[in-house]
């Protein structure tokens, strides 16, 4: 991935405020009629504003607009909002939106709509990650139809690039009203350039374009996302003609595809990152087991035998070129070193430590493979992992009830360039997401939530970044890489966040 230079960061940010950009332009060279995607999960839910998670965005934004756009390498750009400025205490956001902008059963989106999404339905206790970045905010004043102020109750330096990330979509106040919680989550209506034509529950989602759409029409009239759980099925779909365009397939597939005639394939990385989660309590209470088991990971080895090499090693929860990575630092595989931190409290390859891992299977390129090669790099110091499958929505249920096992492998996605998103939010306790739950961590992120001086903020999570490995509280591994294979005949556009866009799939 090209390092993203720091006056985009200082642009995502928000500290030079918002201004009047060009929206991304996707030039049309000819409609094309269907486009079957192999997709890995199905929603779990409709409601736009529900989930964080990052898999349902790209089909969520099929239906669905948000304020803010992002260009191919993460830059904001306008969409429904022309225009946004963050006050100098980033305590308050102004933001001017479009006046053509209408829902798919013809009402306008206006102001009110807005206000409905980010506040209201957070007021009347909608159950929403929404309320994740925006429970922050304290009201929003509609100055007209198509201009409002958000206001906060504390500094949110980041509430532009919020405006941008997952679940922010925009979701019409009558519609809701009319259909109830229920509605939002099973009959989805929205300002977006497609509807929902046919709905399979872990089978197959059909979309067609809306002609009246506002903004840009995508050059694909229909766009059907077969429900694929299993990559190996996901390749054969491509390959057998059944589907246009796969996602998440073996790196080696990918290679393979590179190599023949009949098809296209990218390994994209991507504003993700690969990481084994740590628990402060059970098996990991012990600060030697924690830096042992990540001491005792050859991350490079990792790379090699299962991304190609392709993917980056890190060493910190954040990815090269974003801001917060802190310079000069490293944490080495060292397997004596390991083997000598489990000696020192009473452990060792004949008297392991015995610990659950949990990962998931065919959720990104190889990462019941990756778990399985960690489990043995660890018995081989004296940890003894006991490996258990889980999906995505399992994860996050897992964590919720405090049932997650000791470790598991996992992907977290941050598609706004800003640390906050990474470490953040993975260990604020108060947040759904911490694993590493302890008072002392919590406090140093609550206290970066609300720096609204970008360069302090920034030096803060460098700091944070370095205490959490060293305390063991993160094992940070790879970034990650989208690897897609298409057909020819079409284009395919990579973005850095990771979403496949309607827009980037053009005829070649």
């Amino acid at each position: 991935m090209k390092d993203i230079d720091r006056r985009l960061f200082m642009k995502l940010a928000g500290v030079a405020g918002g201004a009047l950009l060009v929206r991304p332009d996707f030039a049309l060279a000819g409609d094309i009629d269907t486009v079957s995607i192999a997709w890995m999960t199905d929603p779990v839910t409709w409601d736009p504003n529900q989930r964080l998670a990052p898999d349902p965005q790209t089909v969520l934004k099929m239906l669905f607009d948000q304020p803010l756009n992002q260009t191919a390498d993460l830059e904001l750009v306008p969409n429904v909002v022309t225009q946004w400025k963050l006050a100098d205490d980033a305590r308050s956001l102004h933001v001017v939106l479009r006046d053509d902008v209408t829902f798919s059963d013809g009402t306008p989106l206006t102001a009110e709509d807005f206000r409905f999404t980010f506040f209201e339905r957070l007021q009347r206790g909608d159950e929403i990650d929404l309320i994740v970045g925006f429970g922050v905010v304290s009201d929003i004043e509609v100055v007209s139809p198509v201009e409002a102020v958000m206001r906060f109750k504390d500094p949110f330096p980041t509430a532009p690039q919020w405006l941008g990330f997952s679940a922010s979509y925009i979701v019409s106040k009558a519609y809701a009203e009319k259909v109830g919680v229920e509605g939002m989550q099973t009959a989805p209506m929205g300002s977006g350039p497609y509807v929902l034509k046919e709905y399979r529950r872990d089978s197959r989602i059909v979309f067609v374009r809306r002609d009246d759409y506002w903004g840009d029409l995508p050059s694909v009239r229909q766009i059907t996302f077969e429900i694929i759980p299993d990559p190996t099925a996901r390749l054969a779909a491509l390959e057998s003609g059944t589907v246009d365009i796969a996602l998440e397939l073996s790196i080696r597939d990918v290679k393979r595809l590179q190599q023949g005639t009949a098809f296209n394939a990218i390994a994209n990385p991507i504003a993700r990152i690969i990481y084994v989660t740590v628990r402060a309590d059970g098996a990991f209470a012990d600060h030697n087991v924690r830096l042992a088991a990540h001491k005792a990971i050859d991350k490079a080895t990792l790379s090699r035998a299962f991304f190609g090499g392709d993917a980056v090693t890190i060493d910190v929860p954040t990815i090269p070129g974003m801001p917060g990575n802190p310079q000069d630092f490293a944490f080495a595989y060292d397997p004596e070193g390991a083997v000598e931190l489990l000696a020192t409290s009473g452990h060792g390859p004949d008297k392991p430590v015995k610990l659950g891992f949990a990962t998931t299977n065919g959720q990104f390129p190889g990462d019941y493979d990756l778990a399985r090669a960690i489990v043995t790099m660890w018995r081989k110091v004296g940890i003894e992992a006991s490996l258990t499958v889980i999906t995505e929505a399992q994860w996050y249920e897992l964590n919720a009830t405090g049932k997650l096992p000791d470790a598991s492998l996992f992907v977290w996605e941050n598609g706004t360039g800003d640390p906050e998103l990474f470490a953040g939010h993975m260990f604020n306790q108060d947040l759904p997401f911490s694993t590493y739950r302890t008072e002392e961590v919590t406090a140093r992120v609550q206290l970066l939530f609300s720096e609204p001086d970008y360069e302090t903020r920034i030096r803060g999570y460098e700091d944070l970044n370095a205490y959490l490995v060293e305390e063991g509280a993160i094992i940070p591994l790879l970034q990650a890489i989208q690897t897609i294979g298409f057909r020819k005949g079409l284009n395919f556009k990579p973005w850095s966040n990771g979403l496949v866009l309607p827009g980037a799939i053009t005829p070649a």
